[in-house]
């Protein structure tokens, strides 16, 4: 039984996340900012209160990852899967910028959410992970920080914090190697979620099984790879 550790876990790909890894046997810690209004994670509680533990979690706020560090230590020797899933799409949560309503504020926000809390989740969470015999690092990325394969406008602040995250993982997976932790940045494509919105051509339990199967056999050959779901690699 591994034990994973999932950042936005109330709803859409973490959500989907901690569903999936409960019902292969494993033990998950799903973290979100409102506990107490994620009314699925509670539902499921219901269902594996054995196996899923629930912490409040802004993983933009240093404190507040200091804290559920030091909650999960005291009740877990390791974790084994640290999913860096949550993530906004631009500084009001709701709807990307354009060209000509772009402010400063937008950009500190995205890049604090989806570039450096992943990387600052890592750090914290580095003697847990040392203490597994398999420990992996799953950034979600996204297709919009590859900048091979932009060719529209647009969502500037959600693409560019993309394309960091994708270079804090490479860099992650040097600094790793050596203690044999995998580093992944990986696409899962577009998905019907609250943020991939309902014209996505994807049903969201097929890409999270795959993904899930994805990180299972990936090793130190894989880390530092920017992949899609299939394991396909994605141009920088």
């Amino acid at each position: 039984m591994k034990k994973i550790f999932i950042t936005g876990a109330s709803r859409g790909l973490g959500f989907e996340f901690t569903k999936q890894y409960l019902e292969r046997g494993d033990y998950v810690i799903a973290s979100c900012r409102k506990p107490e209004k994620a009314d699925d994670l509670k539902e499921m509680k219901t269902r594996f209160s054995d196996r899923l533990t629930i912490v409040q979690l802004d993983v933009a706020d240093e404190q507040s990852r200091n804290t559920v560090f030091e909650e999960i230590e005291k009740e877990f020797d390791n974790i084994d899967i640290l999913i860096n899933n949550a993530g906004i799409i631009s500084g009001n949560e709701e709807e990307s910028s354009v060209l000509g309503e772009i402010y400063k504020e937008d950009f500190s926000k995205v890049f604090l959410v989806n570039t450096i809390a992943p990387l600052l989740m890592s750090e914290r969470f580095l003697p847990l992970l040392e203490n597994s015999s398999n420990a992996k690092i799953v950034n979600i990325s996204s297709q919009n920080g590859s900048i091979a394969l932009r060719n529209v406008g647009g969502k500037y602040s959600y693409s560019t914090s993309k394309a960091a995250l994708n270079m804090v993982t490479k860099v992650l997976s040097n600094d790793l190697r050596d203690k044999g932790i995998v580093a992944l940045a990986i696409h899962p494509g577009w998905i019907k979620t609250d943020m991939g919105g309902s014209n996505a051509p994807l049903e969201i339990e097929e890409p999270i099984s795959q993904i899930i199967d994805l990180t299972e056999r990936s090793g130190l050959s894989d880390s530092g790879k920017f992949l899609d779901r299939e394991g396909k690699e994605v141009p920088w």
